[in-house]
């Protein structure tokens, strides 16, 4: 009798020592999935962080480009090389979104128009992709060279 209570009471401490370890395993899980979805929202918002302050330089720098050359990227071959070659880059660095805002902000320096004295800044090879410039202020850009993959473009109301 009393091996049996003995042999009773082994089993249901295993059975008991088995359940613990596995809510300890099914917790250890749980932490884990959190600390992974934590971790993936810190690198997102780093990211997010990053693409703004390379959006930030990047119109600053063409700010300061377009004060030296009195209001045109275009004035001159070297302004232009540097003017497309930052362009091209940071297209190619962020999302539409912050794509829309570099042509926006192009755009309204008239930079992109061609209508002025100098030609609009050169964006052959640009690959601007899924933007939808329907209900913003940019209405007609004239750079033809650049590539435009169902982009839509219409007058701003």
């Amino acid at each position: 009798m009393i091996r049996e209570q003995r042999l009773e009471d082994l089993n249901g401490s295993r059975y008991q020592r088995l359940e613990d370890l596995n809510e300890l395993r099914e917790q250890r899980q749980v932490e884990e999935k959190t600390a992974n979805r934590s971790n993936e929202f810190q690198r997102q918002l780093t990211t997010e962080r990053y693409r703004d302050e390379l959006l930030v330089a990047y119109i600053n720098d063409m700010a300061t480009l377009l004060e030296k050359s009195n209001g045109s990227l275009t004035a001159d071959e070297v302004t232009a090389t540097v003017a497309r070659a930052k362009t091209l880059t940071i297209l190619r660095q962020l999302d539409t979104q912050r794509n829309i805002q570099i042509v926006r902000f192009l755009y309204e320096a008239k930079q992109l128009s061609g209508i002025h004295k100098n030609s609009s800044l050169d964006l052959s090879t640009a690959e601007l992709r899924d933007i939808d410039f329907r209900y913003t202020a940019i209405s007609n850009v004239y750079n033809s060279f650049a590539f435009f993959h169902e982009i839509y473009f219409s007058i701003a109301l």
